[in-house]
């Protein structure tokens, strides 16, 4: 997860709002994105819906706050994995209309912020920005 908030970080506040065509996501709604699902995922894993910021806010936020819902998120989840009993990981739960452990669903959240996170990194460099390296989750 720190390596999502060192992606954040190497990004310039001046171009949070660069999207590389005009249908994509804003590197800065990329980021936000991984912060709303992991509300969205972690609400089907204990039943609460966190809210890490308030989504027609997204347009005013900047780089620093951001990274500071990023964090917030990352944290929840850690926070998440830490109060999961083991036991518990075999739980099933429906999720798109499909049983699914909750193990799985923790995977699924690694899945998605690392794919968002690839993405982020191809933002970067489009702009000449060095990436910085990946390490696991």
């Amino acid at each position: 997860m720190s390596n999502s908030r060192e992606l954040a970080e190497a990004m310039p506040a001046n171009l949070y709002d660069y999207k590389p065509t005009p249908e994509a996501m804003s590197f800065g709604d990329q980021i936000l994105h991984i912060a709303s699902n992991i509300s969205y995922l972690t609400a089907t894993i204990n039943g609460e819906r966190k809210s890490f910021f308030e989504k027609e806010d997204s347009q005013s936020l900047d780089k620093d706050s951001i990274i500071e819902i990023l964090d917030a998120a990352n944290n929840y989840v850690l926070e998440l994995i830490k109060e999961t009993e083991k036991s518990q990981l075999d739980e099933e739960i429906v999720f798109a209309n499909e049983n699914m452990t909750k193990e799985n669903i923790f995977y699924l959240l690694r899945g998605h912020q690392t794919h968002h996170r690839g993405q982020c990194l191809v933002y970067l460099r489009l702009n000449g920005i060095k990436a910085p390296g990946y390490v696991g989750w």
